[in-house]
């Protein structure tokens, strides 16, 4: 299951709030997919300490494409895996 959020058009810090609210919901084996208006640098090791891996994915106009999933979800985790730009998925807090 894929959980879609539009937030390119939100000005900063609106983007990774919303994504921080979403998380908080995530079902599992689920992964969350946001567009922004740009990479959210800030938001990386705030993920990466929760737990949570992530793919960015620079879209040809301009703004990324970020998924996220449970580290420890191995259904999420599977489905999530391609050769972009990834945390290490298998690294701990």
């Amino acid at each position: 299951m894929i959980v879609s959020l539009d937030l390119r058009q939100l000005p900063p810090p609106e983007p990774m709030e919303r994504i921080l609210d979403a998380l908080d919901a995530l079902p599992p084996g689920a992964r969350l997919q946001a567009l922004t208006p740009f990479r959210p640098m800030p938001l990386l090791p705030m993920l990466e300490q929760a737990g949570f891996a992530f793919r960015i994915e620079d879209a040809p106009e301009g703004h990324a494409v970020v998924t996220i999933w449970r580290r420890d979800d191995v259904a999420a985790a599977a489905a999530g895996s391609s050769p972009a730009e990834s945390s290490p998925a298998g690294s701990s807090p």
